[in-house]
């Protein structure tokens, strides 16, 4: 992209999350029994109508928690964010500018002299992990759904 941009930093994140969406909904169209698949395509269905109409909504719950389970692994990254996105203190404005991201204030802060910006670190690292448990709880939720 040239520069440092929150736009290459959320690619760069996106590509990260990939393999997790990919693979997961990949298992849970698995989970479709074939018999509804088979019910459908002699009902007259196209094979369009049968992934949209009964494949896609019976295979959502698992779909859903691969995404939020992508997303909880993505928001603690920082090594993608330090080469992409860098830091800054300010508010986004434009996405071809640096932004701000709390893994990367945990990482700048957490190696100051001063204690009140320890003291952010450790306040935006709870943050970061409490972020994190309410993904993986939500994904816990979406999973069970799917029986």
């Amino acid at each position: 992209m040239g520069s440092y941009s929150a736009l290459a930093g959320g690619v760069s994140l996106a590509v990260l999350m990939l393999p997790t969406v990919v693979l997961t909904a990949e298992e849970a169209m698995k989970t479709v029994p074939r018999r509804m698949k088979d019910a459908a395509l002699g009902m007259g269905c196209t094979r369009t109508q049968m992934i949209w109409k009964i494949a896609l909504p019976t295979a959502l719950p698992g779909i859903l928690t691969g995404v939020i389970l992508g997303v909880a692994r993505v928001a603690g990254e920082s090594a993608p964010l330090l080469f992409t996105a860098l830091f800054s203190n300010y508010w986004l404005t434009s996405l071809r500018e640096p932004t701000a991201s709390l893994s990367i204030l945990i990482y700048n802060f957490s190696s100051m002299p001063f204690d009140n910006q320890i003291e952010l670190a450790w306040a935006a690292s709870l943050v970061l992990v409490l972020i994190v448990l309410v993904f993986n709880i939500l994904s816990r939720a979406l999973g069970r759904s799917r029986i």
